[in-house]
C-alpha cells in the first residue's frame, strides 16, 4: 500500500509546490471579484507568541521559514491572500468585530503533521490563532502548511460540519496560497484540478477494489468526521478526494456558495439550501464526472514532470 502513498506524495507536491502561479491568480481573481467588493476585510495588526526559540533550537536555514522574521512576514502575507481566494473578508465578526490584531500562537515539534487549535477571542481587541507546525513539514523549500494551517484558523477549525469539506477547502487554498518557486504550470501547460484527479483516479484504480473505491468516494462530503487517520495511506487519498471534490463544487457552483455551506451549512440537508441540490444528487453526479474525467496527460507523463521539478528545485 506504500507504493500509491509515494505516487499520490509526488502528485501533490507536484501541484503544491508551484504555489500561485499566473494562471491560478487569474482564476482566483476572477472567482473572488464579487465577493471581494462586498466583505469587510481588514487591514490586521500581527502579534507572535513562540513555545521556544525554533530558530536556535533546529536549523531552519533550507525551510521556507529560514528565520522568524520570514515566518511572520508570510503569516502576514497569506492571511489577506486566503481571505480574499475564499470571500471570507469578515470571519472576523464571529469572534469580535471590533478586532484589529491577530495573536498567532505557534508551536513547531517532531509531530508527522501540523495541527490547528480552535480560534478564540483573546483580550484587547485580539483574536488567537495557534498552530503547532511539524518540523518534518517546514523544512521543505516550498511552503503548503502554512497556508492550510491559516486557512482552518480563519473557518475556526471543526465549526464546518463536514471534516471533508474543511480539509478540501484548504487544501484548496494551499494549492494557490504559498511561496511561488516555479512557473511548472506554465512550462508543461498544466491545469491544476486536471493534474489532481489524474494522481487521485490513479491510486484509487490501481490500489483499491470496487468496493473500497466506493467506500472512500462515498465518505467524502458527509457530514462526519475523519473517515481515515491522517497520516495512513488512506488518510492521504481520503484528502486528496476531498480536495477533488472541493474544487468540482468551486468550479460547478462558484465560491461564494460552497464557502456558504462550508461556512453556515450544518447537516448534509444544506446542500440543497446552500447549493440548490441535494446531497444524494450531488454526489452521483461528482462521482460520474470524477470517473469520466479524461486527464490531459497520462500517470507517468505528470510523475515525470514532476519529478524534474523537484529535481530542479532540489539542485544547488
Amino acid at each position: 500500500m506504500h507504493k500509491y502513498k509515494k505516487i499520490i506524495l509526488i502528485f501533490l507536491s507536484g501541484i503544491l509546490l508551484s504555489g500561485c502561479s499566473s494562471n491560478m491568480a487569474a482564476v482566483s481573481e476572477l472567482q473572488t471579484e464579487e465577493q471581494s467588493e462586498t466583505t469587510m476585510q481588514k487591514e490586521w495588526n500581527y502579534a507572535f507568541h513562540y513555545g521556544s526559540d525554533y530558530w536556535a533550537h533546529y536549523d531552519l536555514a533550507d525551510s521556507f521559514i529560514p528565520t522568524q522574521e520570514a515566518y511572520e512576514k508570510l503569516v502576514a502575507q497569506y492571511i489577506p491572500q486566503i481571505e480574499t481566494l475564499i470571500g471570507a473578508g469578515d470571519w472576523y465578526v464571529d469572534y469580535s468585530p471590533e478586532a484589529d490584531t491577530i495573536l498567532v500562537n505557534m508551536e513547531m515539534g517532531t509531530t508527522p503533521h501540523s495541527y490547528t487549535y480552535p480560534t478564540s477571542k483573546g483580550a484587547d481587541h485580539t483574536i488567537e490563532f495557534s498552530q503547532l507546525l511539524s518540523l518534518k513539514q517546514v523544512n521543505s523549500p516550498v511552503d503548503r502548511a502554512l497556508p492550510h494551517e491559516l486557512t482552518h484558523s480563519l473557518l475556526g477549525n471543526g465549526k464546518c460540519f463536514s471534516n471533508s469539506l474543511e480539509e478540501g477547502i484548504c487544501n484548496y487554498v494551499c494549492a494557490r496560497v504559498g511561496i511561488v518557486n516555479s512557473d511548472f504550470y506554465e512550462t508543461y501547460q498544466i491545469d491544476l484540478m486536471d493534474m489532481l484527479y489524474c494522481g487521485t483516479k490513479s491510486a484509487l484504480e490501481k490500489y483499491y477494489d470496487e468496493d473500497k473505491k466506493k467506500e472512500m468516494l462515498d465518505s467524502i462530503g458527509r457530514g462526519e468526521g475523519y473517515t481515515y487517520a491522517i497520516q495512513t495511506d488512506d488518510g492521504i487519498i481520503w484528502y486528496s478526494c476531498s480536495q477533488c471534490f472541493v474544487e468540482y463544487l468551486v468550479k460547478n457552483y462558484g465560491m461564494e456558495k460552497t464557502m456558504r455551506l462550508i461556512r453556515e451549512g450544518k447537516t448534509e440537508d444544506d446542500y440543497q439550501s446552500c447549493l440548490g441540490i441535494s446531497f444524494d444528487a450531488l454526489k452521483q453526479d461528482w462521482v460520474t464526472d470524477f470517473w469520466q474525467y479524461e486527464p490531459m496527460y497520462t500517470e507517468e507523463e505528470y510523475l515525470q514532470m514532476s519529478r524534474s521539478f523537484l529535481a530542479a528545485l532540489q539542485s544547488p
